[in-house]
């Protein structure tokens, strides 16, 4: 009697979603008279973190 073939392929390679930076998601609340200033077609991720990354060197965390 012959093997049952499977049905399926299996993993590709570069299939699928490729990871990015290393990051880790936190929720943050901003208020709404901010966030309503930040433009709409702007990555807000990237705008926030370029945000805190410059408070942290003025503050001399970084």
């Amino acid at each position: 009697m012959e093997e049952r073939k499977k049905k399926r392929g299996g993993k590709r390679e570069g299939a699928g979603r490729h990871k990015g930076e290393d990051t880790k998601i936190i929720s943050v609340r901003l208020e709404t008279d901010l966030l309503i200033k930040i433009p709409p077609k702007t990555n807000r991720s990237k705008y926030i973190n370029d945000a805190v990354r410059e408070a942290m060197k003025r503050d001399g965390f970084i």
